[in-house]
């Protein structure tokens, strides 16, 4: 009997066995990041980007609109960045706070991997969970999360950030946010207390797989891409999203919400308004469109892939979130004048919070003041020098003289709970707008523009301090920016608390 060809089947199998060793040898490891890429453009991250270190968010939740009801499942990765051994990891539940009105109970917490039940007690006016390891996790090590959880958000009238009103339910901050970490053995953790007056999370850039259940109907706004939606014969909707790096994610549901939408760059533009105010709510396309084609430009581009522009009951204020903004609903009706600088600085955000992050507890001015100037660098852009002049003088000076004249004045460079509700917006936006003024005169358009680039390029989802962006005016302005520093932040009228980062480290020659 003839074996030749067994033996050349033998050989061809053997060579195939060969080849597809070295191939499995040869193949790039897993990308961990997969899943979320969808969210954010492919250059977005710096090459340095720690992806072990970002928390990660798996998130089963259903809402319920007409109760004002949200359960969930919440898988939180995360690694210890310490230094130092780890007894206890602590959680955010914000909706406890007075000023949201609303409540966050967990219902069960247990460590992964395989589910072994983890003790968890309330702290902080219920604000904060300290949850306790049964063994310590070593510095650098990462363990997991699963937290069980039912949110309640009240019905509200007035300025409404959270809750229902106007047929919108605003959602954010509806899971249990891990602590931000600092990288320090002595005090690990954030766990600060936002005032009423001040933006509310501090948490760490993340990434987030969501899958929110709603009823049919239901329009779902959120962070981040779906990537399918599923009708079920429950008659409910279950989305499933991605998002990140970003320090949050957020969500808002109504019945009533319009949609008009375009494409930007490349990136994907949402407008979401109720029916009566469809016309402001294509004017807040328009101008959510000629914000990013502004900044794109002047800064760095957008890092995400797309952008919500959502009308919320905030009345005339706005709020951030990465890849979506809440507008307020006054900007749609009787102060329709106000939206297009309200859109530009919530925009504006999504450099100055979402890709370089932002300590709003500690250094409150140093993004606000970079995206109400940006908003004014927009306005130039667009509208031309006078615009520019109009808006630095009525937007900013004027107010600023009134909380002089008044005895309000106070260096913006304090901690948040410095201020009250009366001169907080003042100095903190206003007058930390003037300091940036006062360095896009003293170093010109294009240096100015050139100190901004680097800024992001250096810190993009990063935490930098305030005397991290004077070392790259200095570095990279040519000028010293401490006496412009000195007039603008570190001095006023009062002084009520203790100065945020006040005396800079030394800085860098240029």
């Amino acid at each position: 009997m003839n074996q030749f060809p067994r033996f050349l089947a033998f050989l061809s199998a053997v060579i195939g066995l060969a080849a597809l060793l070295a191939a499995c040898r040869s193949a790039p490891p897993p990308d961990p990041l997969a899943r979320y890429r969808p969210a954010f453009r492919a250059d977005a991250l710096p090459p340095d980007f720690d992806v072990a270190a970002a928390p990660r968010y798996d998130i089963d939740l259903r809402v319920n609109p007409g109760e004002r009801r949200v359960d969930g499942v919440a898988r939180i990765h995360l690694k210890n960045r310490s230094g130092r051994p780890m007894n206890d990891l602590y959680v955010r539940l914000y909706p406890n706070l007075p000023q949201l009105q609303g409540t966050m109970q967990l219902t069960g917490v247990s460590t992964l991997p395989g589910n072994y039940a983890a003790g968890f007690a309330y702290q902080d006016n219920n604000t904060t969970a300290r949850i306790t390891l049964s063994e310590p996790l070593p510095p650098g090590a990462s363990t997991g999360l699963e937290i069980t959880y039912h949110v309640e958000a009240p019905d509200r009238s007035g300025y409404v950030l959270f809750g229902a009103s106007e047929g919108i339910l605003n959602l954010p901050y509806s899971y249990p946010i891990l602590a931000a970490q600092t990288g320090d053995p002595a005090t690990p953790w954030r766990l600060d207390v936002p005032p009423p007056h001040g933006d509310i999370a501090i948490a760490d850039p993340a990434f987030f797989a969501i899958t929110a259940t709603v009823p049919s109907g239901i329009t779902l706004v959120a962070s981040g891409v779906e990537i399918t939606q599923t009708q079920s014969i429950s008659n409910t909707v279950q989305h499933v999203l991605v998002a990140g790096p970003g320090p949050e994610w957020t969500m808002t549901v109504s019945d009533k919400f319009q949609k008009a939408s375009l494409d930007v760059d490349g990136i994907h533009v949402n407008s979401y308004f109720l029916p009566q105010d469809a016309g402001a709510g294509r004017s807040a396309l328009a101008d959510a469109a000629a914000a990013l084609r502004v900044y794109n430009r002047l800064l760095t581009p957008y890092p995400y892939t797309k952008l919500d522009i959502v009308e919320s009951p905030t009345r005339y204020l706005g709020m951030e979130y990465p890849d979506l903004n809440y507008i307020g609903i006054d900007t749609y009706r009787d102060q329709r004048g106000s939206q297009e600088v309200l859109v530009a600085h919530e925009v504006a955000h999504q450099w100055w919070y979402a890709l370089v992050n932002s300590d709003p507890f500690r250094y409150p001015w140093l993004d606000e003041g970079l995206a109400e100037h940006s908003s004014m660098l927009f306005m130039e852009t667009l509208h031309g020098p006078g615009a520019a002049e109009r808006m630095s003088s009525l937007r900013w000076q004027v107010p600023v003289n009134w909380a002089v004249k008044n005895g309000y004045d106070a260096p913006p460079g304090q901690t948040v709970t410095a201020f009250d509700g009366t001169n907080y917006e003042i100095l903190v936006y206003a007058k930390s707008a003037l300091f940036f003024d006062a360095l896009y005169h003293a170093l010109g358009h294009d240096k100015y523009l050139e100190v901004l680039r680097a800024y992001i390029d250096r810190y993009r989802f990063r935490t930098p301090l305030p005397s991290d962006f004077l070392a790259v005016v200095k570095e990279v302005g040519g000028i010293d920016p401490q006496p412009i520093y000195e007039k603008w932040i570190l001095s006023g009228g009062k002084q009520s608390g203790p100065k945020a980062d006040a005396t800079p480290a030394p800085l860098p020659a240029p």
